[in-house]
């Protein structure tokens, strides 16, 4: 390698180090700047910055077209076969998925487990979960241990396994929650095996109330974790034909101090989307969510009703975080 393929090379890993770092705070333009400068240096690793850019502008179309024309350019690099199988899936396109997962296992240097995990949950996506399974029990890989086993919670669920489903999300949830360490590392993983767990009791004891206090604690630990708030619906099944979507900002109060030595405890707004028949119901839905010790704190700041929702299932379909603030005295 000469010094000038050596100095563009390190260059090149700085940028990709750099765009990664605005992958990790959402910022989608900047990432897309450095992405698009890659691509000029001839650097393979620009087509997968771009690709998780558009992702987090949820532009899947626009990912899927950039990945595309990268595996044709460099279809020895796995990474970019295995992303564009995940936007596959994720775009319910589970024929391409498959196919180019199985082109990713062909490339030289190929992580075997990482691509077997990733095409285990399309399958399971496709309800094919004895193949989902026998993906799965290719995977030997330590990093992929924890997210394996609650995938294969899921798996079982898919099978109709569902003691064994149960028993094992028991297991797995206690083991997480008494370690800091797997809880820090592993908390959407937990929030999967709450909700599946509760889909377990549901469907072998035909008790839904039980199984929404699981959705409802999978959503304590993941806030905005669509599965859960999914299955949260489907749990309630409650539907009218005078429903809209409504756009809430909440107001909320914190129930204590977020600063060491701070008496005073912050204010909050939170963002929901909810389908519900009126805006007061919508902020009863929202209540829900939120800790026993702030839910009677809440108030509408603002709503925007966007449309008629008829015959929908009613509840959250989506909310953000908090953003905390002190009043001025």
């Amino acid at each position: 390698m000469s010094d000038q393929t050596a100095h563009t090379e390190r260059i090149a890993r700085e940028l990709m180090d750099k765009a990664y770092e605005y992958l990790g705070t959402n910022d989608a333009g900047r990432a897309k700047k450095l992405g698009k400068k890659l691509l000029k240096m001839r650097f393979s690793g620009g087509y997968e910055v771009l690709a998780r850019a558009y992702e987090l502008e949820n532009r899947l179309d626009a990912a899927i077209a950039v990945l595309e024309e990268g595996v044709q350019t460099v279809p020895q690099v796995w990474l970019l076969w295995q992303l564009l199988g995940n936007y596959y899936s994720d775009d319910g396109d589970f024929v391409k998925a498959e196919h180019v997962y199985n082109q990713a296992l062909t490339c030289p240097g190929v992580d075997v487990s990482s691509v077997n995990f990733n095409k285990s949950i399309a399958l399971h996506r496709q309800g094919r979960s004895d193949e989902a399974m026998d993906a799965l029990d290719q995977v030997d890989s330590e990093a992929l241990h924890w997210p394996g086993l609650a995938l294969r919670v899921a798996i079982l669920n898919g099978q109709g396994h569902f003691n064994k489903a149960s028993d094992l999300a028991k297991h797995l949830i206690e083991r997480i929650l008494e370690s800091e360490e797997l809880f820090d590392r592993y908390t959407v993983e937990l929030a999967g095996l709450l909700t599946e767990l509760g889909l377990s009791i549901w469907r072998s004891e035909d008790d839904p109330e039980t199984a929404k206090g699981c959705f409802l604690q999978a959503l304590r630990y993941v806030k905005n974790f669509p599965y859960a708030l999914a299955m949260l619906r489907q749990a309630k099944n409650e539907t009218s034909p005078n429903s809209k979507l409504f756009h809430l900002m909440v107001l909320g109060h914190w129930y204590e101090p977020l600063e060491e030595g701070s008496n005073k405890s912050p204010k909050f707004y939170s963002f929901f989307e909810c389908v519900a028949d009126t805006p007061e119901e919508a902020l009863e839905q929202a209540r829900e969510l939120e800790p026993e010790q702030v839910r009677n704190s809440l108030v509408i700041e603002e709503y925007k009703e966007i449309s008629p929702y008829a015959d929908n299932l009613k509840g959250v379909y989506s909310r953000s975080g908090y953003t905390f603030f002190e009043e001025e005295a």
